[in-house]
């Protein structure tokens, strides 16, 4: 093999997670690969935990990334010798076939590779998704990602880094915390439709409980698409707003701000397409009987 597969990793105190990281790769199938951890300044003993694999082929960066991830990826990126990038979170982990599955289909002509991800939960409940399922994007591949959403998810992700590079790696703009990849997907489908979506759950998404509802991810997409605004026609952009306003009123929903979400709800039946409409049916239901 002549390519060499660059892992990204960014970190920050996941000593107790990223052990099973560095394990699913170490399992991995395929061995042309380089790992590149850029820390930022754990206080824990995530150094230690690195240091235990030693035997793999693992650069250890220690940066401030300011809180910002996507400095972390890109400067791991920019450290790469790799021609092929494959992100993984520090809590996530891969199925041992996930590289060798993704390369094929890089030698197959595409340029730009996404699977489905298991959710893991450090409790299990009745309900809710067990897995994180992209989808077939439908051309033009980059409209369909503002209009219907973000289905590729990092640690799924297999990408020549020249197409990266082209899209000056990811956005680190302060102001996209958290949609910074949803942006960079988006010029990423822009550029090149040699795309492939594989059915196939080959890595695993540590879920945080901590987290749940407590992120209004309404008007962080709403800066993610915006400058693609000029793209689409004033129908598609009513359909965009729609799914942030449902985005929006779900997030207060969720938090127990009824008052805030009504509105919001019957904004999205009313412009939103076939599934946000029916979403939103079901929220107004709720809100009934509340």
């Amino acid at each position: 093999m002549d390519d060499l597969i660059s892992i990204i990793i960014p970190t920050y105190n996941r000593s107790k997670l990223i052990e099973r990281s560095l394990k699913s790769i170490e399992d991995q199938t395929i061995k042309n690969y380089e790992i590149i951890i850029v820390d930022n300044y754990s206080t824990d003993n995530t150094s230690s935990v690195i240091k235990s694999f030693s035997h793999l082929p693992i650069k250890y960066f220690v940066v401030d990334n300011n809180n910002n991830i996507a400095r972390s990826r890109n400067f791991g990126i920019k450290n790469s010798k790799g021609n092929l990038i494959a992100f993984l979170d520090s809590d996530d982990y891969w199925h041992a076939k996930k590289l060798e599955i993704c390369y094929k289909k890089i030698k197959e002509g595409f340029d730009f590779i996404f699977h489905n991800l298991k959710i893991v939960k450090e409790k299990e409940t009745l309900f809710g998704k067990k897995y994180l399922k992209g989808r077939k994007i439908k051309k033009p591949f980059y409209k369909d990602l503002i209009l219907n959403g973000n289905p590729i998810c990092n640690s799924s992700v297999m990408v020549k880094k020249n197409i990266l590079i082209n899209v000056n790696l990811i956005n680190e703009s302060d102001k996209l915390r958290a949609t910074e990849d949803y942006n960079t997907w988006i010029k990423i489908l822009k550029l090149t439709d040699k795309i492939c979506f594989l059915n196939l759950c080959l890595g695993f998404y540590q879920y945080d409980l901590s987290s749940v509802s407590k992120k209004n991810m309404s008007f962080p997409t709403l800066l993610a698409t915006k400058e693609f605004f000029k793209l689409l026609t004033k129908k598609e952009i009513i359909q965009v707003k729609s799914r942030i306003f449902y985005m929006n009123a779900k997030y207060n929903f969720d938090n127990n701000n009824f008052g805030s979400c009504l509105k919001k709800f019957k904004i999205s039946l009313k412009y939103g397409n076939f599934i946000i409409k029916i979403k939103s049916i079901y929220y107004l239901i709720l809100l009934f009987f509340k």
